[in-house]
């Protein structure tokens, strides 16, 4: 304990502490109530964020920038023009990393929760293996996403997404094939391990010229 009371209760008065520096003199003083109070809930805070955020029911920071993406990838869709919907566009999506981001994009945000972030699979199959259960051309993606398969739970995405955005989303997921996913599920279907242009023709009938922009 200091030889000396600092603290004052009857005196409004600033107490000034013993030593002195320059002529300087520094004063016991409380700090203000507002800022104790900023303090202490900057405290509460940050016990409250992780449990919310991380442990909690809150969108992790992954999910809120895969929606950030999302809305950024379609308000790109604009600029991109009519693309055909074909085998041939689907597999040249590959080589235009523009595209591929915005197909990754719609991927994480709404594919994910069923085939794995990185496409390995999880409820539905391993998307980045050569094996396939329902595909046998690069066609059948664009069919597939776009009409779904409803007896094994893949919703159709035809009432949300444009023919467009279904092309971008079709082209990114045939473009996983050959990558090496963290978790793999095992291979389910059909192995095909041509190129992409050895597979069977699509029996898939003809899709006009997608559109540019949502419905």
């Amino acid at each position: 304990m200091s030889n000396h009371d600092h603290t004052n209760p009857s005196s409004a008065e600033p107490i000034p502490l013993d030593h002195e520096v320059d002529g300087i003199r520094e004063y016991d003083n409380a700090l203000p109530g507002w800022w104790t109070g900023i303090f202490w809930a900057t405290i509460i805070y940050s016990m409250l964020y992780p449990m919310y955020y991380h442990w909690g029911v809150g969108p992790s920071v992954h999910a809120e920038l895969d929606s950030d993406m999302t809305a950024a990838a379609e308000a790109q869709l604009a600029t991109l023009g009519p693309m055909a919907v074909d085998e041939a566009t689907i597999v040249s999506l590959g080589s235009d990393p523009k595209k591929l981001l915005i197909g990754r994009a719609m991927f994480r945000t709404n594919c994910a929760v069923c085939h794995g972030a990185n496409g390995g699979g999880g409820v539905g199959p391993n998307l980045c293996d050569s094996t396939y259960i329902n595909i046998k051309a690069p066609m059948d993606f664009f069919t597939i996403i776009r009409a779904g398969v409803v007896a094994k739970g893949m919703p159709p995405w035809s009432p949300r997404y444009s023919d467009t955005q279904i092309l971008l989303l079709a082209g990114y997921v045939a473009n996983l094939r050959g990558t090496t996913p963290s978790t793999p599920k095992p291979a389910q279907g059909d192995k095909h391990p041509g190129a992409w242009n050895t597979f069977v023709s699509s029996a898939s009938p003809a899709v006009p010229a997608a559109e540019s922009t949502t419905p």
